[in-house]
């Protein structure tokens, strides 16, 4: 095999490998979104480990620790179910009114708009 050859097949082994972090990185996040808590509740585990690394907790202190993250994810989560309904509330209320200010056939395009990003927007915050 020429020197070439085998400079070439390390780039596209070393850009394959950047592409498959990149999309197992993002199918992570987009799995940990839909889960229960969403990424709140990653980042209260990864606050855990954290503490746990840097602060040399005893394995009481760990048990402890974990249980106020437990609450504070209840809390988080507590927000969550109350602020969400308000977003979308207000999101709603602005589309009205800029749908308000559109000619009738941008009004349809914005009626098609609104049924396509639904979907993406439930998905987004766990709604749907």
């Amino acid at each position: 095999m020429s020197r070439t050859v085998a400079l070439l097949a390390m780039t596209a082994l070393f850009l394959a490998g950047v592409l498959v972090g990149v999309l197992g990185t993002h199918a992570f996040y987009a799995w940990q979104l839909h889960r229960p808590g969403g990424l709140a509740s990653l980042g209260l585990r990864l606050l855990g480990n954290s503490l746990d690394r840097q602060l040399d907790l005893t394995a009481e202190q760990k048990k402890q620790a974990d249980a106020i993250l437990a609450d504070t994810r209840g809390e988080l989560q507590q927000v969550r179910r109350e602020t969400v309904p308000r977003l979308l509330a207000i999101r709603a209320r602005s589309l009205d009114r800029i749908n308000g200010i559109l000619t009738p056939a941008q009004q349809e395009r914005m009626r098609r708009f609104r049924v396509r990003h639904a979907h993406n927007l439930e998905r987004l915050l766990g709604t749907g």
